[in-house]
């Protein structure tokens, strides 16, 4: 049976079939580590993320103008362009909300798809440093697409890191550690 799941874009928090849930991101965030970083610039770094993951739905979509894309968006889509040019990565579905009232816990998936013939996850990050929860925020999203639709083996993991000190625009990091699951359900645990 297919869940219900709303999105409150104000607060950042979902509602699964009736059950209010906290995001992925929101569970793990006591994981991170901000220190010395200013609230505005933390603030300023998420919105040019939500940017990011806009313009890189409307990419994989077909229907990204370019000419009205903000300067600062143009490095980091020409990244995702060239990733999933030189990768072969094949986009099956993109921003994908996945949640579990039971576990009370949401999310929003960037890009799920097929990496040599391999059903996989993407997550886009735009950002100098890779933040230290990339892999237990990926194994959540996984382990919530997957539940619901009884898919019993998890799905390869990647980051693809998004910025202009890269040649191409973009890194790779795959994410194998076993232990980002547990993590993950550790972080939600201790949230709940």
């Amino acid at each position: 049976m297919e869940q219900r799941i709303e999105f409150n874009e104000a607060d950042h928090t979902y509602v699964v079939d009736g059950v209010p849930c906290p995001s992925v991101t929101t569970v793990l965030d006591p994981l991170q580590v901000w220190d010395n970083i200013p609230p505005r610039m933390l603030e300023e770094a998420r919105i040019f993320g939500q940017h990011v993951h806009v313009a890189a739905d409307l990419l994989i979509r077909g229907a990204l103008e370019w000419s009205a894309l903000s300067p600062a968006l143009v490095r980091p889509m020409e990244g995702v362009r060239n990733f999933l040019t030189d990768s072969g990565f094949i986009p099956i579905s993109s921003e994908v909300i996945v949640g579990c009232a039971k576990r009370r816990v949401a999310g929003r998936l960037d890009v799920r798809g097929l990496m040599r013939r391999a059903e996989a996850v993407i997550d886009w990050k735009a950002t100098a440093a890779l933040p230290r929860t990339v892999g237990p925020q990926t194994a959540g999203y996984d382990d919530l697409y997957r539940a619901p639709r009884g898919i019993n083996r998890p799905q390869k993991r990647f980051c693809v890191q998004l910025g202009e000190q890269f040649s191409r625009g973009y890194l790779v990091h795959a994410l194998t550690d076993p232990r980002d699951i547990h993590i993950f359900n550790s972080a939600l645990n201790i949230w709940h």
